[in-house]
């Protein structure tokens, strides 16, 4: 009879060990889903962004069909987009890497009801790099002129030569530029500075190796799945699969005090890079970290050069 009764203890310990590690794990799931609206701060009421692409569905779905062969994201990732645009409700947007302007369009019919809010799209090239024969963003213009009067494009130049004008408070960024190191951790620490506190960073292609097998041959060094695991924040992500590497975008709602992670966000520079920035841009660039980040942050930027320059056996002065 003790032994059944231990046995019976037994069993109720490991059934309770059980329920306390599937509690754990749920509880940590709804932590990464479960942001705070940043739109309102008084607000202290947790929104639920399990499902957010379905969030506001039907004001999306009378541009797609215009935007076909113009976007570069599926059509699940523009229902992620535009649900969290709709949910958020910011007032300032920024984009890096606009080329055909498909996503911009995405956002804009998405703010198009939205008092005082606008996008502030920047592209390092004027010509849209698939068709050189078009302007940057021209989709824009010619397919959706009704959107563009919230609207405000900069091309040519590197993302810290236009963001000084946008000003700080920026709600959300969506960043989608080069792919490959040192990329998207460069656009990264040009726009931080300029961020609201608990602002929204926003990448695509976070696991565009998947998605493109001819370039992963050729190139092993990718920076979107990199910032999207470095960035200190809450992970927003779809829920469209199941599979964790089959959506190729994400979302975080940065953690407060961003300061605090300079040190680890430079640091990661030290990677190895899959291509050189020209001189010009990385002086460029080196003038802006010494004005938003100091002499300490430009010492390990032109460290993470030098090493890299060594590697690609080039001269550099």
């Amino acid at each position: 009879m003790k032994y059944l009764n231990d046995c019976k203890k037994i069993s109720n310990f490991k059934f309770i060990l059980i329920l306390s590690f599937l509690i754990a794990d749920i509880l940590n799931n709804i932590s990464i889903i479960k942001i705070l609206n940043t739109s309102n701060p008084n607000k202290n009421d947790q929104l639920e962004y399990f499902h957010i692409e379905d969030y506001d569905e039907k004001i999306l779905l009378p541009i797609q069909e215009k935007l076909k062969g113009f976007i570069e994201i599926t059509k699940d990732e523009q229902r992620f987009l535009n649900g969290l645009i709709r949910k958020i409700k910011p007032k300032k947007i920024v984009e890096i890497g606009v080329a055909f302007g498909g996503t911009s369009t995405i956002i804009l019919n998405a703010i198009k009801d939205m008092k005082n809010s606008k996008l502030f799209s920047f592209d390092i090239n004027k010509r849209c790099y698939k068709m050189k024969s078009k302007e940057t963003g021209f989709i824009v213009k010619e397919r959706f002129p009704e959107l563009a009067d919230k609207w405000e494009l900069n091309t040519g130049a590197p993302t810290c030569e236009f963001i000084e004008k946008i000003g700080n408070e920026i709600d959300v960024v969506y960043i989608d530029t080069v792919h490959f190191t040192p990329g998207e951790m460069i656009n990264w620490l040009e726009i931080l500075p300029f961020l609201k506190e608990e602002a929204i960073v926003i990448i695509h292609d976070t696991f565009f190796m998947y998605f493109n097998n001819r370039v992963a041959i050729k190139i092993k060094n990718y920076s979107n799945n990199q910032i999207l695991c470095y960035i200190r924040g809450d992970l927003i992500l779809p829920s469209y699969s199941n599979n964790t590497f089959s959506h190729n975008i994400g979302a975080l709602k940065l953690h407060k005090n961003q300061k605090k992670y300079y040190l680890q966000y430079f640091l990661a520079l030290g990677t190895q890079w899959s291509y050189l920035p020209s001189d010009r841009e990385l002086n460029i660039l080196k003038i802006f970290f010494r004005k938003y980040y100091g002499a300490k942050y430009v010492k390990i930027f032109n460290d993470a050069i030098e090493k890299n320059i060594r590697r690609f056996n080039r001269t550099h002065y």
